[in-house]
């Protein structure tokens, strides 16, 4: 008997590919434990802190198109296994390198590789299991990834403060070359799309783009899926834990246990949004109601100075729970576009979403450091509580602006798959 034919071998497929979203997540949130370190290493304030995290989504936004492409053309095992080594180089250099530019380089190429681990865990599930169980696979992948943001927070923090920045992630990169060797191992691609489902769509790629381009629905999910990850990238990747060290006086191991609650709220959200969504046979409803939680956890979180610790907890679990939007989306793009088609308009999708980290995590980074008053504390710069809650009104705002197109512009899919033909 093939090992493909055991009813879990999709299971373990799905689980081994879904390792690399673990991994993906654990090095967008790492900077976030040790911002005052990386200042001090690199003599850089927050502007510059944010445009060195922000290497990672601009590698990440720019191939998540090219990804999709690559892999409905030529499959996940090969170019799986080339993103993870590529992403092992470049956190290794990272961990090595004393030149600003260098470590902006390095967090570069590591976006470069990790810019395949959402689209091909999606990319395997939509090759292994029946469209009927995406959404909530889906939401399993996410919550994976949340268990990366977990270990990138308090526990890294924890290894951090014991070993140093600079071995931490010299120790990740080694893990992360061993990822490497199990991938080329075990993946495999799974049944292709039926015939009769791709001889309606596009073949070459820049007639999928242009397909893909011209479908309104396709657009308005990916502005839904940029506003859903700009709480991601703010408070969960970078700016929650220095926020909570000024606010609570923290340290950052403390800090990194609160903002853990995010992704709590975002593990737990994800699959049962996606489960809620199937169950009901119901797309928009769940969509629109992600962002509205995401407004009322995101103006709690920014009143931290006059409220209790439990509300500020309540609402980083409440802001995680509504980033669940963003696989939400994944369902709303699966049943808009042929199968054939999937791997290209996930990557399109997922662009839009770490597109939002490209933008805001900079942009958060240099409204605070518009106004530092040049207070410097062993090379650090000091912001205060006030810096933090201008900077982080993007986060209601793009809340807001979220609801709004989930409820007035998304079409209700009711979970089934409608499969547009393709014209020359």
């Amino acid at each position: 008997m093939k090992r493909t034919s055991l009813p879990l071998y999709p299971i373990f497929i799905c689980v081994l590919a879904s390792l690399f979203y673990v991994y993906d997540y654990f090095i967008q949130v790492a900077p976030s434990v040790m911002t005052e370190q990386l200042m001090r290493s690199f003599s850089i304030g927050a502007g510059k802190l944010g445009i060195l995290s922000g290497c990672f989504y601009y590698a990440y936004t720019l191939m998540q198109i090219p990804a999709g492409l690559l892999l409905d053309r030529l499959g996940a095992r090969a170019l799986v296994t080339l993103a993870v080594l590529g992403s092992a180089i470049g956190v290794t250099l990272f961990g090595v390198t004393y030149n600003f530019a260098i470590a902006g380089v390095a967090r570069f190429i590591v976006g470069f590789g990790s810019s395949f681990a959402f689209i091909s865990a999606l990319f395997l599930i939509s090759r292994w299991f029946a469209h009927r169980h995406f959404a909530a696979a889906a939401g399993m992948v996410q919550l994976a990834g949340c268990i990366g943001s977990l270990v990138g927070l308090a526990p890294l923090a924890v290894l951090v403060n014991s070993m140093g920045w600079r071995r931490s992630m010299i120790l990740t990169g080694l893990i992360t070359f061993g990822f490497a060797f199990l991938f080329w191992i075990f993946i495999r691609d799974g049944k292709r799309p039926r015939a009769q489902d791709s001889a309606t769509t596009p073949r070459s790629e820049w007639q999928r783009l242009k397909f893909l381009t011209k479908k309104p629905q396709v657009w308005w999910v990916g502005v839904c899926g940029f506003m859903s990850w700009i709480p991601v990238a703010i408070i969960g990747a970078l700016w929650g834990v220095p926020y909570f060290m000024k606010v609570y006086g923290l340290t950052n191991t403390e800090a990194g246990k609160l903002c853990s609650l995010f992704w709590v709220g975002l593990g737990i959200g994800s699959p049962l949004m996606g489960w809620i969504s199937n169950h009901f046979r119901n797309r928009c409803t769940p969509f629109a109601s992600c962002f509205g939680l995401g407004l009322v956890g995101s103006i709690l979180l920014l009143n931290a100075t006059v409220t209790p610790m439990w509300v500020t907890m309540f609402a980083l679990i409440l802001m995680g729970f509504s980033a669940s939007a963003q696989s939400l989306s994944f369902g709303l793009i699966k049943d808009i576009v042929p199968p054939s088609m999937f791997g290209t308009a996930s990557g399109f999708n997922n662009m839009a979403a770490i597109l939002g980290g490209a933008i805001s995590q900079p942009l958060v980074g240099f409204l605070l450091h518009s106004g530092w008053s040049g207070l410097m504390i062993h090379q650090v710069p000091v912001y205060t509580v006030n810096d933090y809650r201008i900077a982080l009104l993007a986060v209601p705002i793009a809340a807001l602006v979220g609801l709004a197109v989930a409820s007035f512009r998304v079409k209700e899919t009711y979970c089934e798959q409608q499969y547009p033909e393709y014209k020359s």
